[in-house]
């Protein structure tokens, strides 16, 4: 048996693309109560700031200059979704009362989840599992 290519990694991060990366640090911290870990730039062109979320990383990068996210691709683009323990409904109430645009609870067969946006248009998703998990 080969080792995994990822023996050596020591964490995983999700990359989201925004228009303006002081921007989104700001709304970030008004709308979802993040704190960065780092905000800096790879080179001049390349701004980015840094987010733990459940022992996850989040990384924001900015877009070239004059491009931006198209909302309605985000059926074929990744996303970030965080696992919850408790009621989705509260944390939905809590976004909408900061004029954050999120959808209503759904529910699947085995889940139940709720999206939300940020200025870009990226998708995250607060999912909880409705069935016991092994």
């Amino acid at each position: 048996m080969t080792s995994s290519v990822f023996a050596e990694a020591s964490a995983v991060m999700t990359i989201m693309r925004v228009r303006d990366v002081t921007a989104s640090v700001e709304w970030y911290r008004d709308n979802l109560g993040l704190e960065p870990v780092q905000v800096g730039a790879d080179g001049a062109e390349h701004p980015f700031a840094v987010y733990s979320i459940a022992g996850s990383t989040v990384s924001l990068w900015q877009l070239p200059p004059g491009e931006s996210r198209v909302r309605e691709d985000n059926d074929r683009n990744s996303y970030v979704a965080v696992l919850m323990n408790g009621d989705l409904e509260s944390p939905r109430r809590q976004l909408l009362s900061l004029g954050v645009k999120v959808g209503d609870v759904h529910r699947s067969a085995n889940n139940e989840f709720v999206w939300f946006y940020d200025p870009d248009g990226n998708r995250f998703e607060l999912t909880r599992p409705l069935t016991a998990t092994p």
